[in-house]
Parts: C-alpha cells; sequence; structure tokens
C-alpha cells in the first residue's frame, strides 16, 4: 500500500512531465526556426545604374544609387571612363560608398578622344557616339557578366537616365526590366506636362518680343533693386 508522502513525491514527478512536454505548437514554431536557417537566403535584387554622362545627371543618379543602397538593394553603377575619372580625382566618391558592401562603380568608353570637350556645342557629339560606340559595348558587359556584383548576381534590373534611349532597347533584347529616371526636379519635369495646356490657353508660343521683353523687365528691376 501506498503511504501519502509517496502519491505525493509521484503526483509531483507526473505533473513535471506535463511542463516538460513541449506543445504541439512550440515544436511547429520550433521546426519552422530551424527550416528557416537551413534555407539560404534570398538575394536582394540587383539594380544598375547608369545615368547620362553629364555633371548634373551623375550627381543626381548617385544620390539614387545611395538611396537604394541605404534600402539594402545591391547596385552597380555604371559611369563612363571620362567621368568617372573625374569623381575620382575631384570628389571623396570612393569613401563616400565605400560602406555599403552591395554597392561598386564600373566604367564604359563613350567612344570619344580623352580631349573631346563633351560639353557646349559638341554636346550632341556625344550622344551620337553613346549610340554608335556605347550601347552595342552595353550589351556586351550585360551579357558576359561583366556587369555582375561582387557576388557573381546577375543584373536583374536597369534604371536608365530618362533621356538614354538605348537602354531600353537593350534591356528588352536580353529580357530585362528598364526603369527611366529623370534626374530634374519635380517641378521642372511638371512644367513639361502643362505645356499643352498653355499653347491651347494661347500663352505659348509668347508673343510681342518674347524672351527680350522678359529679360529687359528683369534687368530693369534689378537697377530699381539697386538703387
Amino acid at each position: 500500500m501506498m503511504t501519502s508522502r509517496t502519491k505525493l513525491r509521484e503526483s509531483n514527478i507526473n505533473h513535471a512531465r506535463k511542463e516538460t512536454k513541449p506543445s504541439r505548437s512550440g515544436v511547429l514554431a520550433n521546426s519552422t526556426l530551424d527550416r528557416a536557417h537551413m534555407e539560404p537566403e534570398s538575394k536582394a535584387p540587383h539594380v544598375l545604374v547608369f545615368p547620362l554622362p553629364a555633371q548634373g545627371h551623375v550627381n543626381s543618379m548617385l544620390n539614387l544609387a545611395q538611396l537604394l543602397s541605404l534600402a539594402g538593394l545591391n547596385i552597380t553603377f555604371l559611369n563612363t571612363d571620362h567621368n568617372h575619372n573625374r569623381l575620382v580625382l575631384h570628389t571623396n566618391i570612393r569613401h563616400r560608398f565605400a560602406c555599403f558592401p552591395g554597392f561598386q562603380f564600373k566604367t564604359i568608353p563613350d567612344g570619344l578622344p580623352v580631349d573631346h570637350p563633351r560639353a557646349g556645342d559638341h554636346f550632341m557629339e556625344l550622344f551620337d557616339s553613346l549610340k554608335l560606340v556605347t550601347k552595342p559595348i552595353f550589351r556586351e558587359m550585360l551579357c558576359s557578366g561583366q556587369l555582375n556584383s561582387a557576388s557573381g548576381q546577375s543584373v536583374t534590373c536597369i534604371i536608365a537616365d530618362g533621356i538614354l534611349s538605348f537602354p531600353i532597347d537593350v534591356g528588352n533584347e536580353i529580357g530585362i526590366p528598364v526603369i527611366l529616371f529623370r534626374t530634374i526636379s519635380a517641378c521642372s519635369f511638371w512644367v513639361y506636362f502643362c505645356i499643352q495646356d498653355m499653347i491651347e490657353a494661347g500663352e505659348l508660343p509668347i508673343r510681342g518680343n518674347g524672351m527680350a521683353d522678359v529679360s529687359k523687365g528683369k534687368q530693369e528691376s534689378e537697377k530699381k533693386t539697386k538703387n
């Protein structure tokens, strides 16, 4: 016959076993965590940023690339050899992006001589050279993996300057989505959409001497301000 003390001890043991036995929900939660650790992590998208090779456009695209890097995306910034050399020489561009492990610079030739001004009246020569020389090189770099990330990830998306058209052609050919990004201010972009309304309202074209009157009025206003 069991004593009351023995019954109490066995009761405590059975109670302890019930407490230590894992619940079904706990088992499922633990197995889910284990499976998550065993499965490889999904890679972040690899975005190629391709600005028009002009100073203002490059600066805006660098700001965009920095924001995307802060969001955890892998970024390849493709710049012309000429502009990249100027950035390295006159700015702290390498230090600025050194904190982003998924960021890298890549360069591509623009097809022009080193001493070409690439500005002013010669700017359209840069446009023509980009289409004739840079476009086929760009296609080859993408197809051959030269623009892959440091870990070997291929480009999953292209963000190209809104003025560049050939990245769309190349992207469509090889099946990479392309997003066009306008580097001008939101105010300037809004003006473009208002031009048709201004024409219909009779405000364009400007009548009279046009901009000459506007310039003259501005000069007179500046003189009054100085006096």
